[in-house]
């Protein structure tokens, strides 16, 4: 049997002017993520497919040129730090569905006793829950089963690349001022999703179609998880393909532990 080829990566100078804008920048400070995410695009040097995930992910991680690229959360110095050289022995890789092509998909927000018309959240008594002091019902509805919303999303939707981003940004960081508003959250997640997906219209239907791949990575160097560096469901990192340009874009956030 002959040996596999692996895959390459190469930087690029992809900028994203949308999500670096100063009024998206604003918001990512208030609400503590600014400084934690990592966003980051590579060119690749062969088509890839769904089986190839996991070898695709440790290619990644192991390469130099991802390696000298890739930035960490430093806990000390509270910043992103240079990730550096390292050996990663395992990883894993789970593919995330991203078929949304319309923000109608958060239309279901405006849900009796969710949010607003006019975008104001709906109050609620305030609740720690996973760690988060919860104070509307948005909040709990993205965060525990016994809010009487979460049937307003099902299992599957929740696990789309939009409803994520959504989730990220209205958690935000340790120390998040929360918005009492949807909009600024939605806004933010839409020039996200921009930033990161690749759309193409169907030379059969004429409609625009998602052919972005995404990846939930993980990455370890021994007994050390780099990728994401804790088990915070705040703490993530995607890899988000476009296979018919061989780019991926690194789309990661710490929620502060950090790595050193």
């Amino acid at each position: 049997m002959s040996e596999r080829k692996p895959f390459k990566f190469e930087l690029t100078n992809k900028k994203y002017l949308t999500f670096n804008s100063k009024e998206v920048k604003s918001d990512l400070q208030r609400w503590d993520l600014a400084g934690r995410i990592s966003l980051v695009t590579f060119a690749y040097n062969d088509f890839f497919k769904d089986y190839q995930a996991k070898d695709f992910t440790f290619d990644f991680f192991n390469d130099p040129t991802v390696q000298a690229n890739l930035q960490v959360y430093s806990s000390n110095r509270r910043e992103l730090v240079s990730w550096g050289h390292h050996e990663v022995k395992e990883v894993q890789a789970e593919l995330i569905p991203c078929s949304i092509t319309s923000m109608d998909f958060f239309d279901k927000l405006t849900a009796p006793g969710l949010v607003r018309e006019s975008g104001a959240l709906y109050k609620c008594l305030d609740e720690d829950i996973d760690g988060f002091l919860v104070a509307d019902e948005l909040h709990k509805m993205l965060l525990t089963e016994e809010s009487e919303h979460w049937d307003v999303y099902n299992e599957g939707e929740r696990q789309e690349l939009l409803f994520l981003l959504f989730k990220h940004l209205v958690l935000g960081g340790p120390v998040c001022q929360y918005d009492d508003r949807v909009d600024r959250y939605l806004e933010v997640t839409k020039a996200l999703y921009k930033e990161l997906i690749t759309v193409q219209k169907s030379s059969e239907t004429k409609k625009i179609e998602l052919i972005s791949k995404v990846l939930k990575v993980s990455a370890w160097d021994g007994e050390i998880c780099w990728f994401p560096g804790d088990e915070h469901h705040q703490t993530f990192c995607y890899l988000v393909l476009n296979p018919v340009n061989r780019i991926v874009t690194v789309f990661s956030h710490d929620y502060g532990k950090g790595c050193w």
